[in-house]
């Protein structure tokens, strides 16, 4: 007897459900608890362009007081400042580019967490 495919798509959403909810909240020193973990970075290159998704496990994407940001580096070059985990790097010139992300608390400190990866534009 297979159980219907509404039963299992509830029971996921029942569990991630139950783990947001779930989760430590976070500590009070703003900056205790972001580098849980490692950053981990995708990267796709369309055209001149390349898309980024970045994931870092409790830290906080976006502006204001105890948030964080992405410094975005292009060949040794600071490019911009990233306040979201998914951005795009538009309007690269043709060859091969270094691109290092380094993940930054409002504040200023540093997270010591950086990716840095190559990409070839045609």
């Amino acid at each position: 007897m297979s159980l219907p495919k509404w039963f299992a798509w509830f029971a996921a959403v029942i569990l991630l459900a139950a783990y947001a909810f779930f989760e430590p909240a976070p500590s009070s020193s703003a900056h205790a608890e972001a580098v849980g973990g490692p950053l981990q970075v995708k990267h796709e290159v369309k055209g001149s362009d390349v898309f980024i998704e970045c994931v870092a496990v409790h830290f906080p994407f976006r502006k204001g007081s105890g948030g964080g940001h992405i410094h975005v580096y292009v060949n040794g070059q600071k490019m911009t400042e990233v306040y979201t985990a998914a951005f795009i790097v538009r309007g690269l010139p043709s060859g091969k580019h270094t691109i290092r992300l380094e993940l930054v608390y409002n504040d200023g400190k540093a997270t010591g967490m950086t990716h840095e990866f190559d990409v070839a534009i045609r």
